[in-house]
């Protein structure tokens, strides 16, 4: 399955007691994975007691923050400490994600379809056709990318915050890079709203689209030359079919 590539799957939580244990345990128990990298990122709830279970695993890599320090500097920390060629980016609160799901995500990459596939939960066929953010599909979290491609901009991803999926699909577009979306049905997320009390959902939900527009904003470059590349590619479809 993987031809010859190892893979390393980047798993970075805070306060996702109710769904950590089942999605790190279906990551270890997958023959494709090499290993796991968990980023606890400061978590207040049983979240480090959870994860205590699979400390003897060898395939398990713990890193646990003192505070949160945000999505984005977590995820810098597993690639930096990662020592697959593959990486594989993982959100703790999923329900229902499977090894077959793990598969989606690798396949097309390791097999030459894509430079980067993204993978969206839906529960079923009726809820994506229904979905009114369907553009968004690109900024799901579920992801599997090289290394390499990503390491020219660690830095930047550093301190992203919540606008780390926006600069990455930035990033790969600006340099002509495929990307591929894989619809993992059956795999849902924990909305913030049953997580958290209303107003602290609320706040961070806010939170995220500034820092999405953040994102945006900062690296009007990239997004320059992502438009310029799509404008490329298009042409050049153009000509072939035109021949």
């Amino acid at each position: 399955m993987k031809a010859g590539r190892t893979i390393t799957a980047v798993i970075c939580v805070h306060n996702e007691e109710r769904t950590v244990g089942n999605v790190v345990r279906t990551v270890l128990e997958c023959d494709a994975i090499d290993e796991t990298i968990v980023i606890n990122d400061g978590s207040t709830d049983n979240t480090a007691q959870i994860l205590d279970q699979f400390l003897r695993d060898d395939k398990f890599k713990y890193v646990e923050f003192n505070k949160n320090m945000g999505k984005s500097y977590a995820m810098t920390k597993g690639v930096e400490l990662a020592k697959g060629d593959v990486i594989l980016f993982i959100d703790a609160d999923l329900v229902g994600f499977k090894s077959k799901h793990i598969e989606q995500l690798v396949l097309p990459l390791v097999y030459g379809e894509a430079d980067m596939v993204i993978g969206q939960p839906y529960p079923n066929e009726m809820r994506r056709r229904l979905n009114p953010l369907r553009p968004l599909e690109l900024l799901a979290g579920e992801r599997a990318l090289y290394r390499k491609d990503i390491l020219p901009i660690v830095d930047k991803i550093r301190t992203s915050k919540y606008g780390v999926e926006t600069l990455m699909v930035l990033y790969y577009k600006s340099q002509g890079k495929r990307i591929k979306i894989e619809y993992l049905w059956g795999v849902t997320h924990l909305l913030k709203f049953q997580k958290e009390e209303p107003l602290s959902a609320l706040k961070n939900y806010l939170k995220e689209a500034s820092d999405i527009f953040g994102a945006t904003a900062s690296n009007y470059s990239l997004l320059l030359a992502a438009a310029k590349a799509a404008l490329i590619n298009a042409m050049k479809k153009n000509v072939f079919r035109s021949n």
